[in-house]
């Protein structure tokens, strides 16, 4: 399986809630707070697992009635078997399940990652360690700090 990154949506936190968390009221840290919430959000989704961010991807590959794609959380997606549109597709996980009637020889699917209500947890772990960044930003921050850590936890995919 090929899987291709097509597109990049909406950050999941916004600006504004971490100068919140911050307690920031001007303009004049915008761009610096923006890149440090960016990295928050990468530490949290390599931490995870998990495509916290929508993005939108391509999977290409052979045929398979039950394809792997290892993205999660899938938001939505769709399948065309031979260039014909499937319409009864599920997942479960980062795994598209097609219906036992379709076959083909190639499969291209489009997949949407995300959640459809951001957890507030994983909102407060990056928030967390964008303040981290933010207020040390000569430290080396090798760990998550342990709160952001034990936030994310339940939503760490094991095994992967």
């Amino acid at each position: 399986m090929k899987v291709k990154r097509l597109d990049i949506g909406q950050s999941p936190v916004t600006l504004e809630q971490a100068k919140r968390h911050l307690r920031i009221a001007s303009n004049d840290f915008d761009a610096d707070i923006t890149g440090k919430l960016e990295a928050a959000i990468t530490a949290a989704e390599n931490y995870t697992g998990l495509m916290l961010r929508e993005y939108e991807f391509s999977v290409t590959g052979d045929f398979a009635r039950q394809i792997k794609t290892g993205l999660m959380p899938i938001k939505e997606a769709s399948v065309k078997v031979d260039g014909n549109e499937i319409s009864d597709i599920d997942w479960e996980d980062s795994t598209v399940i097609l219906p036992g009637t379709c076959s083909g020889r190639k499969i291209e699917i489009k997949i949407k990652t995300g959640f459809d209500v951001f957890p507030d947890d994983i909102t407060a772990a990056i928030l967390l360690v964008t303040g981290r960044l933010f207020e040390n930003p000569s430290d080396s921050v090798e760990n998550l700090p342990k709160a952001s850590s034990n936030l994310l936890n339940a939503y760490k995919r094991w095994g992967r």
